[in-house]
């Protein structure tokens, strides 16, 4: 009989002692989990104090800073980061843009820009040109030595955004299926000057003195190995015109 009692006494023990339900769990976490959002969405910490932009070389900080338009003050959880990035993809000269949170306050704007093909001079003024030949910065300096220059040139028209017009659309054509060329080859930051001869061809003048002189495009096709090795390996000036049959006129470097 007392056996039966102690058993009785342990399994109200036991009913005492039972864990809280699952469910009160889940609302006391859940409760914790809104009391942290609500700080995070409404404290002053994570307000934004600070936007800064890398990877911009053809324009400033504060042109990218104001066209992104991310606002200061806001909650840095509650900006629509793909919004922003969109704006500032917008821009002609921009490849693509990423807008990164740095707890608890900043905002990094790291942009790709387009990169220059060519630096056209026209009329005091240099204007870069991208791989599609569009125009995307136009100043009174060239600043970037390791963009080939594009002269003897007639502009018609570059309007920044806008693809370049010049007046010998095919040599201008020639110039930059060659600059394509060279720069998958790896050798276009060897070249400092692409010129366009009146007789419709085209110079290449190397950082290294020499002038490979090229009547038209089957020429350069024909003869992309010699142009390669001579641009790979730009350590003699010489002035070399290429000749259909692979005997190329040499002559001194002026």
């Amino acid at each position: 009989m007392r056996q039966e009692s102690n058993q009785s006494a342990k399994k109200k023990e036991k009913k005492s002692f039972s864990p809280l339900p699952i469910r009160v769990y889940f609302v006391v976490i859940l409760l914790v989990a809104s009391i942290g959002l609500y700080f995070l969405l409404k404290g002053s910490t994570f307000h934004i104090d600070h936007i800064s932009v890398s990877g911009n070389t053809l324009t400033d900080a504060e042109t990218i800073m104001k066209i992104a338009a991310v606002p200061v003050g806001e909650n840095i959880f509650q900006v629509n980061t793909a919004e922003h990035e969109k704006y500032i993809e917008d821009l002609y000269y921009i490849k693509k843009a990423n807008i990164k949170r740095v707890l608890p306050s900043n905002i990094v704007i790291v942009v790709v820009e387009k990169e220059p093909i060519f630096i056209v001079s026209d009329g005091g003024n240099y204007i870069y040109l991208d791989e599609n030949l569009v125009a995307i910065k136009e100043q009174a300096m060239a600043d970037m030595p390791s963009i080939p220059l594009l002269s003897n040139i007639k502009v018609l028209n570059a309007q920044p955004g806008q693809k370049i017009e010049v007046e010998k659309v095919a040599v201008l054509d020639m110039a930059y299926k060659i600059a394509l060329e060279l720069k998958k080859l790896g050798v276009i930051d060897n070249v400092s000057e692409f010129y366009m001869t009146e007789e419709g061809g085209m110079n290449l003048y190397t950082k290294g003195g020499s002038v490979i002189r090229i009547k038209n495009m089957k020429m350069f096709e024909d003869h992309l190995q010699f142009v390669y090795t001579m641009l790979f390996d730009d350590t003699k000036p010489m002035n070399v015109e290429l000749i259909e049959n692979g005997k190329h006129v040499y002559k001194p470097v002026n």
